[in-house]
């Protein structure tokens, strides 16, 4: 006789790679803020900030309220923040070491500007990601008039990212949300 098994949907995963260097600092809040609410929402939401080095800080948006968790990501010690933003080592550490981690399940988010500080790119890290995740999805802090010009290597980036999102206002964020909260 056959049997039939029932097959529960899985929820998708989310790693947030979020830059919290100085030009972008009052975004990044409001956008760890935006991660801190993904914990509920998502089996599995890992967190890394970066400004040139990257460092994890999922602990602190498990463990505390959302003014704590950001607080304590920031100010922590997890990473420098005196340093300059360096896109291109942050991606290769996140690919050389975290690698694993990203499964077909996984959305990947990048949130920031995409300011390079002219240091190398290292498209290939996010290449190598998104060939290993469900999607990566890039938040923009910028508007696309500003992407290639200056250090911005966004538009080197966009060409590698599933989707670039720009998000300048909540109501920006919201769309965004409803776009990766699964149904």
């Amino acid at each position: 006789v056959p049997r039939f098994k029932v097959r529960r949907p899985q929820r998708p995963e989310v790693v947030v790679l979020c830059d919290v260097s100085e030009s972008v600092r009052v975004t990044s809040r409001l956008m760890l803020l935006f991660t801190w609410t993904l914990q509920s929402l998502f089996s599995r939401v890992r967190t890394f900030i970066f400004v040139s080095e990257l460092g994890e800080a999922t602990r602190f948006f498990k463990e505390a309220r959302a003014e704590e968790a950001l607080d304590a990501a920031t100010q922590s010690g997890v990473i420098s923040l005196a340093s300059n933003s360096n896109y291109g080592h942050a991606l290769a550490t996140f690919a050389r070491a975290h690698l694993g981690s990203v499964t077909r399940r996984t959305t990947v988010l990048v949130i920031g500007d995409g300011r390079n500080n002219f240091n190398p790119a290292n498209a290939w890290a996010l290449e190598d990601v998104r060939r290993k995740a469900r999607r990566v999805v890039w938040i923009a802090t910028e508007p696309r008039t500003s992407w290639g010009f200056g250090d911005s290597e966004l538009a080197t980036y966009a060409r590698v990212v599933s989707q670039v999102v720009v998000v300048r206002t909540l109501d920006e964020l919201t769309r965004v949300a409803a776009q990766l909260v699964p149904r």
